[in-house]
C-alpha cells in the first residue's frame, strides 16, 4: 500500500510539472515595413525574439498558415441619404461576401440596433447568402447610433475565444443611445483577447451636425486606445486594408508557470532580420495574457479590478 501511495504521489507531481511546463499562449503578431507599407511575409521563428521583464520567452511556433475568425461590423446610418456613404456600405458588403474562400467571416450591420449573420462562414456561397439575409432584414436603421451596444453584441458572436479573433469596425466614433459604456466594452475586448481593427467612414451622416457642438472625444480616445491595446489598426476606410485582418503570424510563446495576470511584453527582430528591417511597425497586444486556461477574467483580476493602462511596448512600435 505504501509503495502504491508513493507511486501515485510521484505521478501526480510529475503531471503537475508537465502542466507547468505547458503554460503557453498563442497571439497574432503582424509586421509592416514603414517605407513600403507592405506586410513582411518572409520571416522565420529565428528572426524574432520575445521578451518580458528583461528575460527571453521561448517561441514554440511561428506560423503564417492560419484561418482566424473575422467579424465585419458596418455602420449603415445615413447611407440612404448619402451617395458616398451608400458606396462605402456597398463596397464593404461586397468584401464580406467575397472574402477569400476558407476564411471564416461573420457580418453585422448597425445603427440604432445591430443585426448579424448566424455564425462564421468559410464558404463564399454560404457567406453570400448569409450576408444577403442580414441586408434584407435591416429595414429602417433608426435615427440613433448604438456603437457600444453593437460592439458588445459583436463579441458575443464569437463564443469561446480562438487566437486571432478580430472585429473590424467600419463606422464613426459616435454613440448616442448605448446601454453599455465605452469602458465596459473596452474591458470586454481585453478580457476576450479579441483584436480590434477600425476603419473610419470617410463621410459621416446626420451625426455631422452633432460634431459641430460635440467632438465625441471619449469615443475617439477609447476606440484608438482599443486598437493599440489589442494589436489592431486604426485608419480611414481604404478597401484594400481589409487584408490586415488576415495578416501576420500566429506566435505561440512559453510563459512562466507562475504568470497569473496579463503582463507587458515586447516582440523584436534579431540577427539578419533586425539589420534588414530597421523601419518596421509591429502590431500585437500591449499586454500578453497568461496561460490559455487562465485567460478568462484575468484582466478584471489584475490590479484589483482595474486595467493596466501602461503605454504599449509594441502594439504599434517602430524600430
Amino acid at each position: 500500500m505504501g509503495r502504491r501511495l508513493w507511486l501515485f504521489l510521484l505521478l501526480a507531481a510529475t503531471a503537475r510539472g508537465v502542466a507547468a511546463q505547458e503554460c503557453t499562449n498563442t497571439v497574432l503578431v503582424s509586421f509592416y515595413d514603414q517605407l513600403t507599407t507592405n506586410e513582411i511575409q518572409t520571416l522565420k521563428s529565428e528572426d524574432v525574439e520575445v521578451r518580458m521583464s528583461g528575460s527571453d520567452l521561448p517561441v514554440l511556433s511561428f506560423n503564417r498558415d492560419f484561418n482566424n475568425r473575422l467579424l465585419i461590423l458596418l455602420e449603415i446610418d445615413g447611407a440612404a441619404k448619402s451617395e458616398k456613404l451608400e458606396d462605402v456600405v456597398e463596397m464593404v458588403t461586397r468584401q464580406a461576401r467575397t472574402a477569400p474562400d476558407g476564411k471564416p467571416v461573420a457580418f453585422g450591420i448597425f445603427a440604432q440596433k445591430a443585426i448579424f449573420t448566424k455564425g462564421f462562414q468559410s464558404d463564399e456561397k454560404k457567406r453570400t447568402a448569409a450576408v444577403n439575409d442580414v441586408i434584407e432584414e435591416a429595414g429602417s436603421p433608426g435615427t440613433r447610433v448604438a456603437l457600444w451596444d453593437s460592439l458588445h453584441e459583436a463579441l458575443e458572436q464569437f463564443g469561446p475565444h480562438q487566437p486571432g479573433d478580430t472585429v473590424l469596425l467600419i463606422g464613426d466614433p459616435y454613440d448616442d443611445i448605448s446601454h453599455h459604456t465605452a469602458e465596459a466594452v473596452e474591458k470586454e475586448f481585453l478580457s476576450s483577447g479579441t483584436r480590434f481593427f477600425m476603419m473610419r467612414r470617410m463621410h459621416a451622416s446626420h451625426v455631422d451636425r452633432d460634431f459641430n457642438w460635440s467632438t465625441h472625444e471619449l469615443e475617439k480616445t477609447v476606440l484608438a486606445r482599443m486598437t493599440q491595446e489589442t494589436g489592431g489598426l486604426l485608419s480611414e476606410y481604404v478597401a484594400s486594408l481589409i487584408r490586415f485582418a488576415w495578416a501576420g503570424y500566429m506566435v505561440t510563446v512559453k510563459l512562466p508557470p507562475d504568470m497569473n495576470h496579463p503582463h507587458k511584453w515586447k516582440v523584436q527582430f534579431r540577427g539578419l532580420a533586425a539589420r534588414t528591417h530597421r523601419k518596421t511597425n509591429f502590431y500585437y497586444p500591449a499586454l500578453l495574457p497568461p496561460c490559455n486556461s487562465r485567460a478568462a477574467g484575468s484582466y478584471k483580476e489584475a490590479g484589483n479590478g482595474k486595467l493596466d493602462q501602461e503605454k504599449p511596448d509594441g502594439a504599434i512600435s517602430k524600430n
